[in-house]
């Protein structure tokens, strides 16, 4: 038979050590810390080293010219095109029988502007590139009035004007000023 330990000699088994766990909780708080700065590090090179984005310019005058035989209608651009700003794109299409044509810029505050032509329905043309405008009143530029538009999708903004059977949009992220500063250079 095995002897039974003395209660009186058997020491008290040790409270939890309060520095100790104080201890743990302050190394946990520093190595999440260290490693909240080298993530933070290595975001702000990411965005650092970044490229800026590419965007081509088209020799539109050009494009101009050799799209026009293919169409039925003028095909107009700004002339001359807004200082600082850059044509980006330029193509004619087809679209349910109608024929398109697509200028699109970058204006000198970096915001995006385009001219759209159809000889096809006008609320085809505005579903394409303001579905779902609202009516902002008009405006005269030069001779010519314009139909106001905006709240649209993809674009905000446009100035949209019908004559005969050609419809010509003005459209984009650029400021009114803008948009009315493009559609008064269209020729």
């Amino acid at each position: 038979m095995d002897p039974q330990p003395d209660p009186a000699s058997t020491p008290a088994p040790a409270p939890p050590d309060r520095f100790r766990r104080r201890r743990t909780t302050g190394d946990m708080v520093g190595s999440l810390s260290v490693v909240l700065v080298f993530v933070g590090v290595l975001v702000a090179l990411n965005v650092v080293q970044q490229p800026d984005p590419v965007v081509r310019d088209v020799q539109y005058p050009a494009a101009l010219v050799n799209a026009q035989p293919g169409v039925d209608y003028d095909l107009v651009g700004p002339d001359p095109l807004p200082r600082g700003w850059r044509v980006t794109s330029a193509r004619t299409g087809q679209d349910s029988g109608a024929v398109t044509w697509h200028l699109g810029m970058v204006t000198a505050g970096g915001k995006y502007a385009a001219v759209e032509q159809t000889d096809g329905p006008r609320k085809d043309l505005a579903r394409q590139h303001v579905d779902g405008a609202a009516k902002a009143g008009s405006a005269r530029i030069g001779q010519l009035v314009w139909q106001r538009l905006k709240g649209g999708d993809p674009e905000p903004r446009a100035l949209v004007r019908t004559s005969g059977p050609v419809t010509t949009m003005v459209a984009g992220n650029a400021s009114w000023a803008e948009l009315r500063r493009l559609a008064a250079s269209l020729r």
